[in-house]
């Protein structure tokens, strides 16, 4: 099993953040790992992909430009966050 460190944490903030905004599988794959994985949220990531998920509803038409899958598919894990 691999071990939960923070440099893990980070790595999967990191892949939400590249993931957003883009018009590929990425988009759910990321999404679907992270709420298969809840073992890798803990309070500081949970607030930094919360952060960054308002910042992609707010900014979605003007910065992010993705399909009603992907906005879909980050609704869902910000529901899923804000339920932990």
């Amino acid at each position: 099993m691999l071990e939960i460190t923070r440099d893990l944490k980070d790595i999967v903030c990191c892949s939400l953040r590249y993931a957003l905004g883009r018009r590929t599988y990425i988009t759910s794959f990321v999404a679907d790992y992270i709420m298969e994985h809840k073992e890798l949220i803990d309070n500081r990531v949970k607030t930094i992909m919360l952060k960054d998920l308002d910042d992609y509803f707010e900014n979605r038409n003007d910065y992010y430009k993705d399909d009603e899958c992907d906005y879909q598919s980050w609704l869902k894990l910000k529901k899923w966050l804000e339920g932990k």
